[in-house]
C-alpha cells in the first residue's frame, strides 16, 4: 500500500484555490475532521452540525469533532435549499447517491497539475494527523483522535524520523508532555 502524500497547510491552500466550491467544502471538511474520503462523502446535511459525530466505516466507530465556525457557515449555506436526508456532497447525476470518491480523486489530480507537489483526497487526513501533532506533541493522542490501532499507522502518517519518534516516547513515558 502506498503511504498517503504528506502536504503542508500552504499547499493545501494552494489546492483549494483550484477546486471547484464544493470540492474546496469536502477538502476542508477533512483537514478539519480527519475523515476518510469515503466517511466525508456519506455526511447527510442533517447531519452538518458545529459538533459533528460521524461513524467511520473503516474503524467501525464513531468520530466526534468540531469545526471552524467559518466551515461551519459555508456548509450550512451551501446545504440551504436541501433535503436533511439528502446527501451533502451527493452525485451530480444522482441526486439520491453520494458522489463516488473516484470523482473527487480526478478533481483533485487535475487541480494538481502545474503545481509541484503531489497529493490526493487521504492527503487531508494526513494533514489531520500532523495538525494534532504540532498541537499536543503526543504520538498517543494522534494515535487516538485517528483510531488507529497500531501506532506504526499513526507513525506512517506523521513522517518523522525514528530518532524524534524514540526521544518522544522516552518522554511520554516518563511523563514530560
Amino acid at each position: 500500500m502506498e503511504k498517503p502524500k504528506a502536504i503542508t497547510m500552504a499547499q493545501a491552500e494552494k489546492l483549494l484555490r483550484r477546486l471547484e466550491y464544493r470540492d474546496q467544502l469536502i477538502l476542508r471538511l477533512g483537514i478539519e475532521s480527519g475523515l476518510r474520503i469515503s466517511d466525508l462523502l456519506t455526511i447527510k446535511n442533517g447531519e452538518i452540525k458545529k459538533n459533528m459525530t460521524v461513524y467511520e466505516t473503516k474503524s467501525r466507530r464513531e468520530r466526534t469533532f468540531k469545526i471552524s465556525d467559518e466551515l461551519f457557515q459555508d456548509l450550512k449555506k451551501y446545504a440551504k435549499y436541501k433535503k436533511k436526508t439528502s446527501y451533502a456532497f451527493h452525485s451530480a447525476r444522482k441526486p439520491s447517491i453520494p458522489t463516488h470518491r473516484s470523482t473527487i480523486h480526478r478533481r483533485i489530480k487535475k487541480a494538481l497539475r502545474g503545481l509541484k507537489f503531489e497529493a490526493s483526497a487521504h492527503s487531508t487526513r494526513k494533514l489531520y494527523a500532523h495538525n494534532i501533532f504540532n498541537e499536543t506533541h503526543s504520538l498517543r493522542k494522534v494515535q487516538e483522535a485517528m483510531h488507529h490501532r497500531k501506532l506504526e499507522v499513526t507513525l506512517a502518517y506523521l513522517d518523522i524520523d525514528i530518532k524524534k519518534i524514540e526521544e518522544i516516547m522516552l518522554q511520554e513515558r516518563n511523563g514530560e508532555e
